[in-house]
């Protein structure tokens, strides 16, 4: 910038990050890595931290249940690889509708929603079992966490949620491209890679800190818990947590903005009968 505070004529303006790019993947894996660096320099509380997340993950789960009422398209279950809570290959038949539907008008400024999709969403609910697993070993202490701060975390994460589900699905008008299986599909696909992570982490990082404990460095973790606090006693257990986080959000994000996303963006794009059919059709059309 010149001295007298104009602007440099040979300079364009800035671009903004570009949401699938290096540097938002960078800013996303960051962010989801300061509170890891509050638990341990700040000393909050692993629980609150938990707490905040569990949340944010029921609170995906319910905002996709109501969007898929909203679902004009019918549901197709052949060939399938990933079935959601309540559903497998040998579904009944009237849960695959071919007539068209009733919709039913409760505001103006909504489009309709389906009583057949009801069905379908009560089902999925059923994901809940996964999510209480998490808290089986803590029994009512989880209770304790749920204290203004994490509430004010919460309302932060469940609106989050509910724009993310209105800019995908009403602003885009996605509803009309999908059924309700596939609306509540992208949510169980988050929870069942969350419970993935959680099981490929607890058992090995458990033994692993048993074994350095006990056969290399007796007393290590007292002396670790005394100099840093016991956030970072639980700092392997968290970050594999926080990192399938940003993970989740980062796949979620292509899923929603590319066309055809590869890599862990995949599993986050669901399963869509027609897709296979429009490359198809596509491919013809270039032959």
């Amino acid at each position: 910038m010149p001295s007298d505070g104009s602007p440099r004529p040979d300079r364009g303006p800035s671009r903004p990050l570009a949401p699938t790019s290096r540097g938002a993947l960078a800013l996303v894996v960051a962010t989801n890595l300061l509170p890891l660096a509050g638990v341990v320099a700040f000393g909050w509380r692993v629980g609150e931290l938990l707490a905040v997340y569990w949340i944010e993950v029921a609170a995906l789960v319910l905002a996709h249940a109501a969007a898929a009422m909203f679902a004009e398209r019918p549901i197709v279950l052949e060939d399938r690889s990933f079935y959601i809570t309540g559903y497998d290959e040998d579904a009944e038949r009237d849960e695959v509708w071919e007539s068209d539907p009733t919709p039913i008008r409760l505001v103006s400024w909504l489009p309709p929603i389906y009583r057949r999709n009801f069905r379908v969403v009560r089902r999925s609910l059923g994901v809940f079992a996964f999510l209480l697993f998490p808290l089986v070993p803590v029994g009512w202490d989880a209770l304790s966490y749920l204290t203004p701060t994490v509430g004010l975390a919460a309302l932060g994460v469940c609106g989050a949620q509910v724009a993310e589900v209105r800019r995908e699905f009403f602003a885009e008008r996605a509803y009309e491209e999908r059924s309700p299986y596939m609306v509540v599909e992208a949510a169980q696909r988050v929870v069942f890679f969350y419970f993935v992570i959680g099981m490929l982490t607890v058992v090995p990082v458990t033994v692993g800190v048993f074994v350095v404990e006990a056969a290399l460095a007796p007393g290590l973790l007292d002396r670790v818990a005394d100099a840093f606090g016991v956030g970072a006693v639980l700092l392997p257990y968290l970050l594999p947590i926080t990192l399938a986080k940003a993970v989740v959000e980062w796949g979620r994000r292509r899923a929603a903005r590319e066309d055809d996303p590869d890599g862990i963006a995949t599993w986050f794009t669901g399963e869509d009968p027609r897709r296979e059919w429009k490359k198809a059709e596509e491919s013809a059309g270039e032959g």
